[in-house]
């Protein structure tokens, strides 16, 4: 049998499904699987870097300081 982490058996399942609908009702619940998929969506977005084939880093424009050099200077 498989496990779903604290819920181990299917009617455990079902009546957690069963107090869903009675909570929400049949209308609302494609509604909220459609938020929360979009949700699930937007953060594995935000998460994972894209990569596109015109996204190069930039080159950073870097120069050394001597510190010795400035600390003569003033």
């Amino acid at each position: 049998m498989y496990t779903f982490g604290m819920f181990t058996s299917i009617w455990q399942w079902l009546v957690v499904l069963a107090i869903v609908l009675l909570l929400f009702g049949a209308k609302r619940l494609p509604e909220i699987g459609k938020g929360l998929g979009q949700s699930i969506r937007e953060f594995k977005e935000e998460v994972t870097p894209e990569k596109r084939p015109g996204d190069k880093a930039k080159p950073v424009d870097a120069r050394v300081v001597d510190s010795e050099k400035q600390e003569g200077t003033t």
